[in-house]
């Protein structure tokens, strides 16, 4: 059995003002009235949310797809060291800190802050397995995220000097 919402315009016992205007007040009843504001029934939330994304992502073309694969593989070809990631990822932020107290150049893109960031992402997930940022990159090999590149700590000097970072 569903319980729906019903408004309707009745006088409230409660209410002792001296005007004689009806206030509103609310009633549920378990059968279905004629007109209802919202089904309370069995639909859980994400499924609403799943169906509204819908309406607000895209899935990439699969010509843009290809596209962002050959972007994506020219940044890790082209740089020493590549880090995919977000700017208010605090991880992101850690691992770009490490890279720069290492006096490594690195090449960083902000997947937040370009428009086909959540298409590069998705592309470096299917690359790498790894669908989280930061994705990071040192001679053209994945590293991982910021807990793996931190893991290289001690090695990190040299990982970078071969990649001609340093």
């Amino acid at each position: 059995m569903h319980a729906y919402l019903l408004i309707q315009r009745i006088p409230n016992p409660n209410y002792t003002s001296p005007s004689h205007t009806q206030t509103l007040a609310l009633q549920t009843h378990n059968k279905p009235p004629h007109t209802y504001i919202q089904n309370l029934g069995s639909s859980p939330p994400t499924a609403k949310i799943s169906f509204l994304r819908h309406f607000f992502t895209r899935a990439p073309s699969p010509a843009t797809m290809s596209a962002t694969k050959t972007k994506v593989q020219s940044i890790i070809d082209e740089n020493p060291v590549a880090v995919f990631s977000k700017s208010y990822c605090p991880y992101c932020r850690a691992a770009k800190q490490l890279l720069s107290e290492s006096g490594a150049k690195f090449y960083a893109i902000e997947l937040d802050q370009v428009d086909d960031g959540s298409a590069i992402q998705s592309t470096l997930g299917d690359l790498t397995g790894q669908t989280t940022v930061p994705n990071i990159f040192i001679a053209k090999k994945h590293i991982g995220g910021n807990s793996d590149l931190q893991a290289q700590k001690g090695n990190l000097k040299n990982l970078l000097k071969d990649a001609g970072a340093v």
